[in-house]
């Protein structure tokens, strides 16, 4: 049996990731229950995969050890990982992981997935050694197929760019709407779309890699003038689905971030036919195959852009001019922009969350 345990009932992307796995491997007949942590957005009433068997830790006392644990737990807390065989899923969004981190998952796990090239150099050049490495990507759910979404159709105004991001300066918000606000005006029948999960003005605390508010964000970028572009801010917590019809009513999806382990909000886009803007440096650089699209940056210490202080780390920072001539490109050239994501659609279309499953299955000794 796998023990999956892990954050599964939240918005959060590494929640969406457990919850395909989980679906890919109850579709293909494996033997899985999961232990829910909590964590950010936590919701106890959110959709699960349909028959996953859910466990509380105390269950797991009464039981033998499973054969295989199976975790997406923040290093830190890899000691709570249960099984005879230790699995723990890894994402960092920089070249550098920090030291304790890589120590705890030398001593803590059997095999750390990643789910891209870059996070494997990552750990490699944070001396984890290879050989306890395994890369295996992460899907999109088969009906988000670019066949059936509406990006490859004639689009009423306004022409629409789509960002998923958490308000984290490493999301490239503040130089999206920097680069948006360069491209165009209040004349462009054009709307930037953020969707997010939260506001941190709303926060009893907020943390060195958050944004101060979205106001103030929008304020600090000259988007809240009379002569501005159009934006539309969307601050809640979605469900899989109503996150889909998102991106349907998307012409153009803009991952800026500064730095991702995978970048599975792009993976979602080009999967419907939507053409996807993204800095040149990150995990996604395994799938995304139209080059126009791939934004210049600079590499730089921010350390506003980690979740964890390392030394020597780096971040992506996109150019704002290299940003905005992508912006207005597919503005201007909707027809070509429409096929674009076609192109795309097709490059990424094998990467569903049935093949993601059986990559990692492949990693895992199932005798």
């Amino acid at each position: 049996m796998i023990l999956y345990q892990g954050l599964l009932s939240s918005p959060a992307s590494w929640a969406r990731v457990g919850r395909g796995y989980l679906g890919g491997l109850l579709a293909a007949g494996i033997d899985v229950a999961a232990v829910i942590t909590r964590g950010f957005r936590y919701d106890p009433d959110f959709p699960l995969p349909s028959g996953l068997p859910i466990m509380a830790v105390s269950d797991t006392d009464q039981l033998p050890t499973p054969d295989i644990g199976l975790g997406f737990l923040h290093p830190p807390h890899l000691n709570r990982l249960l099984g005879k065989y230790k699995a723990n899923l890894f994402v960092w969004e920089s070249n550098v992981v920090p030291s304790e981190w890589v120590d705890r998952l030398a001593r803590g796990t059997d095999l750390v997935i990643v789910p891209s090239s870059f996070s494997r150099q990552a750990l490699i050049a944070s001396g984890l050694s290879s050989d306890k490495i395994a890369v295996a990507a992460y899907g999109y759910a088969e009906h988000w197929e670019h066949e059936s979404s509406l990006a490859c159709q004639e689009r009423r105004a306004p022409f629409t760019f789509l960002t998923v991001a958490a308000p984290h300066w490493r999301k490239g918000i503040r130089e999206l709407c920097q680069a948006y606000m360069a491209a165009f005006s209040a004349s462009d029948n054009v709307r930037l779309r953020i969707k997010s999960t939260y506001d941190p003005a709303d926060s009893k605390r907020r943390f060195a890699f958050e944004i101060p508010s979205w106001d103030q964000l929008l304020q600090d970028c000259g988007l809240k003038q009379p002569s501005s572009p159009r934006i539309e801010l969307i601050v809640e917590t979605s469900t899989d689905a109503e996150l889909e019809s998102l991106y349907r009513e998307a012409d153009v999806y803009v991952g800026a971030s500064w730095g991702e382990s995978f970048g599975l909000a792009i993976l979602d886009a080009m999967a419907m036919g939507i053409p996807a803007i993204v800095n040149g440096w990150g995990g996604q650089m395994d799938f995304v195959s139209n080059s126009g699209d791939i934004v210049d940056y600079d590499l730089q210490t921010r350390d506003e852009g980690l979740y964890e202080p390392v030394e020597g780390a780096l971040v992506a920072v996109p150019k704002i001019d290299s940003l905005a001539q992508r912006l207005r490109w597919h503005f201007d050239h909707p027809e070509s922009s429409r096929e674009m994501g076609q192109r795309g659609g097709r490059a990424v279309r094998s990467m569903s969350w049935d093949s993601a499953t059986r990559q990692l299955l492949d990693c895992l000794p199932l005798g």
